[in-house]
């Protein structure tokens, strides 16, 4: 079994300031205690910048450090995003909602039930991942457990493409592939179906949100063990602030919203 060396994904610590990232959620944990709110909002209006952001798409900038930005862009391409298509990306940002104190007290969780009881902006996004993918011969969508699961299968079928679930370990029935990676205090591990990814395989990586990228390294490492090609990986959500784009070695992200 292989282990892939990649940045923790449980604790990162930033200076000057400490976060603790879970799942969909980070935890600033310096922040004095007038920084969470009370109660849950949606985002509030964002005004636009034209100049380029650091991830070569067009940025879209707030006063708050926690506020949602359109963003549409890649590692390596240039953004999609642009006229009508600007308004997809403002209904989708404005339909994710940042809930304080969740689970814990602290932590800012990003919350994506609110964009799913949206159908106008949940196609949205869909739309915008097909539009991106359906013409680059894309033959696998694989859906990192567990929200990738939610976007991942639509996006499949409308390009053509089979649904391969990345599932915690021993949640798959019959013989999987498992591939190893590091936290801080051990490791964990990513699993899929022997024989449901194919040499030559075109695949996709999906997930809802990419914080410190350690589960779509052992994604990337484990559809490359099994011969096949990842073209992009594809999260609705960026937190930039963990540089989780840093450690995905080399391989081209596409995102919708940097938080």
């Amino acid at each position: 079994m292989m282990t892939l060396k990649t940045f923790n994904s449980d604790v990162v610590i930033l200076k000057p300031q400490r976060f603790l990232h879970s799942g969909n959620f980070v935890n600033p944990l310096k922040s004095p205690a007038h920084s969470f709110p009370s109660t849950c909002k949606k985002k509030q209006s964002i005004s636009a910048s034209t100049a380029p952001g650091a991830t070569g798409g067009r940025r879209y900038h707030t006063a708050a450090r926690t506020d949602l930005r359109p963003c549409c862009s890649s590692h390596m391409d240039a953004p999609v995003s642009d006229g009508i298509k600007d308004d997809r990306i403002h209904r989708i940002t404005s339909a994710i909602r940042v809930i304080p104190d969740f689970p814990k007290p602290g932590i800012l969780f990003q919350d994506i039930t609110t964009l799913l009881l949206d159908p106008v902006a949940f196609k949205d996004t869909i739309d915008l991942f097909v539009e991106r993918y359906k013409d680059k011969g894309i033959t696998v969508v694989a859906g990192v457990e567990a929200r990738g699961f939610i976007f991942g299968p639509p996006i499949a079928l409308a390009i053509g493409a089979k649904f391969v679930p990345m599932r915690k370990p021993n949640k798959l029935p019959g013989a999987v592939i498992s591939e190893e990676y590091s936290l801080e205090y051990g490791t964990d591990k990513i699993e899929m179906h022997v024989g449901a990814v194919e040499p030559g395989d075109r695949a996709l990586v999906i997930d809802d949100l990419i914080a410190t990228g350690g589960t779509l390294c052992a994604a990337i490492s484990l559809l490359e063990r099994v011969g096949a090609h990842v073209v992009e990986c594809a999260c609705v959500i960026e937190l930039p602030e963990l540089k989780g784009r840093d450690r995905l070695g080399g391989k081209p992200l596409f995102v919708l919203v940097s938080s």
